[in-house]
């Protein structure tokens, strides 16, 4: 079992950099199209679509995190590094794509996660109890499924154990004054 957590955990680090780098990097200006929201302000049933804190910056810097995390692994893997926790063969272009997948659908699920909040009447940064600690697992392993075929053991310790890391995150961002709520 515990063989099962550290392979989940590190075939999932992609995804928990992707998901955190935005929010580390929300008071770093890269540029004003960087700054845009995704939705470029756009309503549905009068509604924002997903809200201002869902912007091309944290999708690039979410994406782009994940990949360099992946990159990371690939070169780990190719000089013999790891491999007992390697749930996949980490080849260059593998590991850019891993890499996308992973870090694009953690964010994705989070925009799904936004989407639903704006539906029920819940404002952004409110927190969403549940819902904010899976929205990023679910939507990158399933992008990840796409391209890599994860044994039944480490996607279910993905599934329970990463969860919890948020909360750890929050709290640590919290206490680093990067959030105004631990939770």
């Amino acid at each position: 079992m515990l063989d099962s957590i550290l392979q989940a955990l590190y075939f999932m680090l992609p995804a928990y950099i992707a998901n955190s780098l935005p929010v580390i990097f929300t008071n770093i200006y890269i540029g004003k199209f960087f700054e845009r929201p995704i939705d470029l302000g756009r309503k549905w049933r009068g509604v924002r679509v997903f809200g201002d804190n869902k912007t091309v910056k944290g999708y690039l810097v979410g994406v782009l995190g994940g990949i360099i995390v992946c990159f990371a692994q690939f070169l780990f893997y190719a000089h013999g590094y790891l491999h007992q926790i390697s749930v996949v063969n980490y080849t260059f272009v593998g590991s850019l794509v891993i890499g996308f997948l992973l870090g694009f659908g953690a964010l994705v699920g989070d925009s799904v996660k936004s989407f639903v909040k704006r539906r029920v009447g819940i404002a952004p940064g409110k927190p969403f109890h549940v819902f904010d600690q899976v929205d990023y697992v679910i939507g990158s392993l399933v992008f990840a499924l796409i391209a890599v075929a994860l044994p039944l053991d480490v996607l279910l310790a993905a599934m329970i154990i990463s969860p919890v890391l948020p909360i750890v995150a929050n709290l640590i961002a919290y206490y680093l004054g990067w959030k105004k709520v631990w939770w």
